[in-house]
C-alpha cells in the first residue's frame, strides 16, 4: 500500500470517529451566577455581623426530591473570595447532574410531578466552618432585588409540579411549570402562598440566618 492511500486512509478513519462524537453541550452564561454570602437575621431581611471564622462552601444536591438531606455530592467544587463572594457555574456539573439523577420520589407525598418519568434536584448550598461540617447557620437563596426566598431545581424535561397542603396554619400550594429541561428558580411564599417559577434573578444572594 502507498503511503499516500495510507495517510488517506488514517484521515478518512479519524474524520469518521470525530463524526461519531457528541457535540459538547453549549455553555449558558445564566447558569453562571456571581453571588456572595449575607448574614441576615431569622427575619430574612436585617443584617448581622459576619463570622469572623474560617469558612468554606459546598453544594451538594438533593435528587429525586425537593426537601431532604443531599444525596449526591458536590459535582462542581466552588471556592469563596476573601470577601466571601463566590462564582458558581452551573455548566460545570451539567454533564455530571445528568449521571446522577435517579426517578423523583417526593417524600412529600402531597406532591406529585408530570410527566411521572421526569427527573428533579434541587441545589443546596451549606456554609461551613473550614475545618468543621456543621453548618454555621440556615442557607437560602435570595433575589437580591426583591428579597425573595428562592430555591434552585434542575428538571431533565419540561415538567409540572403540583400540590396543596394544609400544614401548621399554612396553606401552601405548589404550581411550577417548566417549558424545558434546565435549572429554573422557584419562589417561596414566607407565609401561605404558592410556590411558582420566579423569574430568572438578575442576581442572588446566598444568605445565612440563624439555626432554629
Amino acid at each position: 500500500m502507498s503511503p499516500r492511500l495510507t495517510t488517506l486512509i488514517a484521515v478518512l478513519a479519524l474524520s469518521a470517529c470525530s463524526g461519531s462524537e457528541k457535540p459538547a453541550a453549549p455553555s449558558r452564561e445564566d447558569w453562571v451566577l456571581e453571588s456572595h454570602v449575607a448574614f441576615l437575621a431569622a427575619d430574612g431581611k436585617t443584617p448581622r455581623p459576619a463570622l469572623a471564622q474560617g469558612l468554606r462552601l459546598w453544594v451538594p444536591y438533593v435528587v429525586g426530591d425537593i426537601y431532604g438531606a443531599p444525596n449526591a455530592g458536590e459535582l462542581a467544587p466552588v471556592k469563596f473570595n476573601a470577601d466571601l463572594s463566590f462564582v458558581l457555574d452551573l455548566n460545570k456539573s451539567h454533564d455530571d447532574l445528568a449521571k446522577v439523577l435517579v426517578p423523583t420520589d417526593f417524600s412529600q407525598k402531597w406532591m406529585i410531578i408530570e410527566p411521572a418519568a421526569a427527573r428533579i434536584a434541587r441545589l443546596s448550598p451549606f456554609v461551613l466552618p473550614v475545618d468543621g461540617i456543621a453548618p454555621v447557620g440556615v442557607a437560602e437563596w435570595l433575589d437580591a432585588d426583591t428579597g425573595t426566598k428562592l430555591m434552585l431545581v434542575y428538571l431533565d424535561r419540561p415538567a409540572r409540579i403540583r400540590g396543596e397542603i394544609v400544614h401548621e396554619g399554612r396553606n401552601l400550594r405548589f404550581d411550577i411549570e417548566a417549558k424545558e429541561a434546565g435549572y429554573l428558580w422557584i419562589q417561596q411564599p414566607e407565609g401561605s402562598g404558592v410556590f411558582r417559577k420566579a423569574t430568572w434573578p438578575g442576581h442572588v444572594i446566598l444568605a445565612v440566618m440563624p439555626n432554629s
